[in-house]
């Protein structure tokens, strides 16, 4: 299927957003075409899958993730302001000062967020496993496909919530009405599950080089999945198999680091070899092309000021500009008041940090394109998981295991990559003391993937929650089960410790 067929079916997905309950366990009847009123011959029976399949990778941009994900990943750190007035933005704020508790609006989102992408892979899965039933013409291999990119989102929620809350509620298939809310599950039972699902996945996806080369683009590829398992063994501290998982991708040759760094959130790299698990945006009005429905990820945390135009949160601190200076990829992160870029020179409100994240930032070229005439970048692809995020987590494993000539090599590609060609710049790392190597590594991590999806948690898995102020140990290592969710359970949920 082209982009620009499917962009057609996000677009009607996104419309069907709208209208959402936000009810993460939402049950029938719904109110929509679903297979109980399916006719047969009225209308292709993939178009029942595409459209829930559709729903669940834009659920993945829905304004509750993109309000949620920066101010749960990246706020809660050190390294990241709010980034506008005191004012603005309240659930970001009580992120940032680690005063949040049960009752905070962001963490539902973040939580209703996840379970509606859950929610919709759980009805294409279940319809995909049907299809037989409706549809001669669809064989037994392409609704395996449907089912494989289903399973690989619904494991991507999982591993998120995990991450967040530790136990949660598995569902794994579409409840009846008068079915109870499950209790959380031992996480995990919940990655076993997931981990037997992914495996079986990986055969039946593309590689990101077939999706591009058939302009199949915004789909999950095999590198995705193996992702997902990679990093579903990080937090476990199976190093061996993480280690597995991303020398599978490494060695898959579907990826590289081949995109110099300043380029790689450009509209002209999506899904390029950077790519492993990419939300796909697509807005071009002079086409009457747009898949990007509510999405605001960019203009939310985009350059508040002239000329971009976007609210300013999630923005690089005191501490982490301090601590790039110097490094080749801090003007492709930061960008600040008084910067010159494509003959412009950017002026900021008047905040107390006029310094933004440029990773979000929209070039003009592209907002002249197209008629697009805006400065919000709703055509901005969302990075979930970049490759070289994979490569440092390699070395990681290398590092734990012992291997410390394998660490270095691969935290080599990375530092090659980022110092551009200047040899000046980013001395390579030859430490055979494994405590500095993981250091390195450590750091490494925090500048390459600053103000994406990486340091909260990283800091909480190396038990480095020290760098983290308002950090209360026995608490904040998990966010709090939503008490809406609680209350709306009747009970039957519990909640973490500390809250």
């Amino acid at each position: 299927m082209k982009k620009t067929s499917y962009s057609i079916l996000a677009a009607a997905a996104m419309l069907a957003l709208s209208s959402c309950s936000g009810e993460f366990l939402d049950r029938y009847p719904h109110g929509q075409w679903h297979e109980g009123n399916y006719v047969p011959d009225d209308v292709p029976y993939s178009i029942l899958i595409e459209g829930e399949l559709a729903n669940a990778y834009a659920y993945q941009h829905s304004y509750d993730f993109n309000a949620s994900a920066p101010t749960l990943h990246c706020i809660s750190t050190d390294d990241a302001d709010k980034g506008s007035t005191a004012s603005d933005m309240s659930w970001a704020k009580i992120i940032d000062a680690h005063t949040w508790d049960a009752s905070a609006g962001v963490v539902n989102q973040y939580y209703v967020a996840w379970y509606n992408v859950i929610k919709y892979c759980n009805r294409t899965i279940s319809y995909a496993e049907s299809a037989g039933q409706f549809d001669k013409n669809i064989t037994e291999e392409e609704a395996n496909y449907y089912k494989a990119q289903a399973l690989t989102i619904r494991a991507q929620a999982y591993f998120r919530l995990i991450q967040a809350f530790g136990d949660v509620p598995y569902v794994d298939r579409e409840l009846g009405q008068d079915e109870k809310t499950p209790a959380r599950t031992d996480k995990n039972e919940i990655n076993a599950n997931i981990i037997s699902q992914l495996e079986w996945a990986i055969p039946h996806l593309r590689t990101r080089k077939a999706l591009v080369a058939d302009g199949d683009l915004g789909r999950v590829s095999q590198n995705s999945a193996r992702a997902v398992l990679a990093k579903i063994y990080m937090y476990e501290k199976d190093w061996a198999n993480c280690m597995k998982w991303t020398g599978e991708i490494i060695n898959s040759g579907d990826n590289d680091l081949s995109t110099p760094f300043d380029q790689i959130w450009t509209e002209k790299e999506e899904f390029g070899p950077e790519s492993i698990y990419e939300m796909d945006l697509d807005y071009k009005p002079s086409l009457s092309i747009n898949s990007a429905g509510n999405h605001q990820w960019a203009s939310i945390q985009g350059f508040r000021g002239q000329p971009n135009g976007g609210w300013g949160m999630n923005g690089p601190s005191e501490l982490l500009r301090n601590d790039m200076a110097g490094d080749p990829r801090y003007h492709a992160t930061v960008l600040s008041d008084g910067d010159v870029r494509e003959g412009v020179t950017f002026k900021s409100a008047a905040v107390p940090n006029p310094h933004y994240n440029a990773k979000v930032y929209a070039p003009l070229y592209e907002q002249q394109m197209y008629n697009r005439n805006t400065a919000g970048g709703q055509w901005l692809n969302i990075r979930l998981i970049r490759y070289s995020d994979i490569v440092l987590m390699h070395a990681e494993c290398a590092c734990e295991l012992g291997n410390l000539a394998e660490a270095r090599a691969k935290l080599e590609m990375v530092r090659a990559r980022a110092r551009g060609g200047d040899s000046s710049k980013l001395p390579e790392i030859t430490t055979d003391v494994q405590a500095e190597l993981r250091e390195a590594i450590h750091t490494e991590r925090r500048f390459e993937l600053a103000m994406e999806f990486e340091r909260y948690f990283d800091l909480i898995r190396w038990g480095e929650t020290d760098k983290i102020t308002g950090f209360k140990e026995g608490c904040h290592e998990l966010y709090p089960i939503p008490q809406k969710q609680i209350d709306a359970s009747n009970g039957i949920l519990t909640q973490n410790p500390g809250y």
